[in-house]
């Protein structure tokens, strides 16, 4: 099963670079994760993920509607859950807050040196922090 896993990785090395390029994150892609996600978790047969990753299915749609979150971030977010095990799954939501709290950080300072309004109004880009937590913790699942 853990040949799923590098599948996953290659999907993701796609979305990050997507998503860096274009701020964007393509609706097939996304259902190609939770496809293979939903059958990482049918698999070994463990559903106690299912409420916490709608937990993070509704936090993400009031994220969404203020501004603070993106729509494809929320889904990939989503669909990464569903294979990360209940017990790793606090340690990949810290590993994704951190590395996008340093990326938020690098693109700010970036804005400064170039233009911030600029940089502002394109964002950061979250999908990159999300695939690479979400990446450990599916791999701490197996």
């Amino acid at each position: 099963m853990f040949y799923t896993w590098w599948l996953m990785a290659t999907i993701s090395i796609f979305i990050m670079y997507i998503d860096v390029k274009k701020r964007t994150i393509p609706n097939n892609t996304i259902v190609l994760i939770l496809t293979l996600c939903f059958i990482k978790m049918c698999f070994l047969g463990d559903l106690s993920i299912l409420p916490y990753s709608f937990v993070i299915l509704i936090i993400g749609f009031f994220l969404h509607v203020f501004n603070i979150l993106a729509a494809g971030d929320t889904k990939l977010l989503f669909a990464f859950s569903l294979a990360i095990s209940p017990e790793f799954l606090p340690l990949s939501l810290f590993i994704i807050t951190a590395l996008g709290g340093v990326l938020a950080l690098v693109y700010y300072l970036y804005g400064l040196c170039t233009d911030l309004e600029k940089v502002k109004k394109r964002g950061v880009p979250y999908g990159v922090p999300i695939c690479l937590g979400s990446l450990f913790g599916i791999a701490a699942s197996f």
